[in-house]
């Protein structure tokens, strides 16, 4: 398993662009669905080192990137509501409510 420094050395970086290069012979697509993802790919400058053919689509985000946190309080709420019942993708109840004041 590659330690996590190895993802942060330009070098390594440019070859595997490099070897994007080499490999990608048509147009290619890929959605990053996470907004961190796309915020992290945006930060370290990778769209400017893939090769023209492949393309970086943003999505609309994990369920836990883009829901307010003010939603996620509401939807607790509503699920203490005897005889309600709010389904969610999983990973969104792992989700903390919001601070309180």
């Amino acid at each position: 398993m590659r330690h996590l420094c190895e993802f942060r050395d330009r070098g390594l970086t440019i070859s595997l662009a490099t070897e994007l290069d080499r490999i990608v012979d048509r147009p290619v697509r890929f959605m990053e669905v996470c907004g961190t993802h796309t915020m992290a790919i945006f930060r370290h400058g990778l769209r400017s080192v893939l090769p023209e053919d492949l393309r970086l689509i943003s999505g609309p985000g994990c369920p836990v990137c883009v829901t307010p946190t003010g939603h996620i309080d509401a939807f607790i709420r509503v699920a203490c509501i005897p005889g309600v019942t709010v389904a969610t993708f999983g990973d969104l109840v792992c989700v903390p409510p919001g601070p309180r004041a």
